[in-house]
């Protein structure tokens, strides 16, 4: 047989693999199993059950859910129906994922990355093979729905990167993915056709357009934008304006540079080198981006901290988990784990376990220690590790924050560790948080919920028109105004002198 021939009864198979897959039918037993089997790991495992909704209306849901799986029930359906269970506990670090290779290289994707001006939907980057819809398209409807009702729909299926009530990181995160997010919700489409409107036009059109895969949308982005592609490493530095002696630290994220660093050396060199050239360069205005930084270590944010916080300090008051929790952490095939938990976890005197190491604390540094004003760019994707940076300088008493609300609550989170189980029969995967960490940090020096910006800056036409960093631009305005909602160590300082001489 010719390889050709091979080759297309592979592909062949492997198609109709994906459609069974796909297909598949829960009976109501094997729906039931699921659910049930899900509630249990939650209850024994996540620290945050009851936290944001009540144990009485997550009993109350659970109930709800069960006793209406009565009929056979297909995969995507019951994806749906497992959802707002999941949702409820209102965590943005629990996650509802599909099973492994439900999406995959076949998925076909929604064309377009799209973005909110006001309550208009428009947009910014075309991938399909229709050229005439341009940046500053209002896209209107999508397979006859409002796009309006249409992210509704995603935001609130998903409550990943946005602790409580707040909305901020999952209306970020719905729209930076829409098209992940539009395929894990309604599944894989080979087409869609979408209502808008043209720039500069009142008519209003219909199209059908086909949907890319994944190695074709991102062919394309990068072919039609890749100019735009922001290609600042992480921790980079660039100065932005000489004459207020302005800087940007853009930190995109808290992860490890390398994947074997248990203490963060890298990272820390590199944190070391960008502060370096702040002082080398005197600057007096550093613009800290974070803006998209879904978060990571935490013991990185305390390294970055270190550069400005006036004294020592500790980055959580305690961590704590449930005792479910020690099965996932000590395992038969380490014979040091068990060692391990006890050196780091000890009893908590209501029945689960508290970290001997919450009460760390880290000294700042006074080589390339930063003095002067700090600007903070946020947005709701700021979220977990990033928001303990934000909230430990709010709770000092600094920094001026520019953007929207951070995705994270202020007083902590539940994260730390994580378990992925896998619901036995539609190998639904749902990851699961095991520690509750609670920010050191006063609750009277909140702001807010989580932690709220200074001065709420929002998208215009303009700014999508131009690609624009529209956050960045109006906090280098604040700075050549001289405006700083709260001074940097230096000037804190200089202030307390002053008042100090007067009395």
């Amino acid at each position: 047989m010719k390889i050709s021939k091979i080759l297309r009864l592979v592909s062949l198979f492997v198609g109709l693999s994906c459609q069974i897959s796909q297909a598949q039918v829960l009976t109501p037993s094997q729906a039931r199993t699921d659910l049930s089997y899900l509630k249990r790991k939650l209850d024994l495992l996540h620290p945050g059950m009851g936290y944001y909704t009540p144990h009485a209306r997550m009993e109350q849901l659970y109930d709800s859910l069960y006793n209406r799986l009565t009929s056979p029930v297909d995969y995507l359906t019951f994806f749906h129906h497992v959802s707002p269970f999941v949702a409820a506990i209102k965590d943005g670090h629990t996650n509802l994922n599909h099973r492994k290779n439900y999406i995959g290289k076949s998925t076909r994707f929604f064309p377009f990355y799209i973005r909110l001006v006001e309550s208009q939907y428009f947009i910014s980057h075309n991938v399909s093979s229709d050229t005439t819809l341009q940046r500053g398209t209002e896209l209107l409807a999508i397979n006859g729905r409002a796009v309006a009702d249409v992210h509704d729909e995603l935001m609130n299926a998903d409550h990943s990167g946005s602790d409580g009530d707040n909305l901020t990181g999952r209306r970020q995160w719905s729209l930076i993915q829409f098209a992940d997010y539009y395929a894990a919700w309604f599944g894989s489409a080979d087409s869609i056709k979408i209502t808008y409107r043209l720039a500069d036009d009142s008519l209003v059109r219909q199209t059908k357009l086909k949907c890319l895969t994944l190695d074709n949308f991102r062919h394309r982005i990068q072919r039609r934008y890749g100019i735009e592609t922001d290609r600042r490493p992480n921790l980079s530095v660039r100065m932005v304006d000489t004459l207020t002696h302005t800087a940007v630290l853009r930190i995109s994220t808290f992860m490890g540079i390398k994947k074997k660093d248990p203490f963060q050396w890298a990272f820390n060199r590199r944190l070391k080198r960008a502060f370096k050239q702040i002082r080398q360069e005197n600057v007096q205005n550093l613009v800290v981006d974070m803006q998209g930084n879904g978060g990571g270590i935490v013991m990185n944010s305390a390294h970055l901290l270190r550069y400005w916080m006036p004294k020592s300090f500790r980055i959580m008051d305690h961590e704590e988990m449930k005792k479910g929790a020690r099965a996932e952490l000590v395992t038969r095939w380490n014979p040091f784990s068990a060692l391990n938990f006890s050196l780091q976890y000890r009893d908590d005197n209501r029945g689960g376990f508290a970290s001997r190491l919450a009460n760390r604390r880290y000294r700042p540094r006074h080589r390339d220690a930063f003095a002067g004003n700090l600007y903070f760019l946020m947005n709701g994707a700021s979220f977990s590790a990033t928001t303990s940076v934000l909230a430990k300088t709010l709770d000092a008493g600094m920094g001026t924050f520019v953007g929207e609300a951070s995705g994270s609550a202020y007083w902590g989170d539940f994260a730390g560790h994580f378990k992925t189980v896998t619901l036995p029969n539609s190998k639904l995967q749902v990851r699961i948080p095991l520690k509750k960490l609670t920010h050191a940090v006063e609750t009277e020096r909140a702001n807010g919920f989580t932690v709220e910006p200074d001065f709420i800056v929002t998208r215009s036409f303009d700014d999508l028109m131009h690609n624009r960093d529209y956050v960045l631009d109006y906090t280098l305005r604040l700075i050549r105004e001289g405006i700083v909602v709260r001074p940097g160590v230096e000037k804190q300082m200089n202030r307390n002198r002053a008042l100090q001489a007067s009395r």
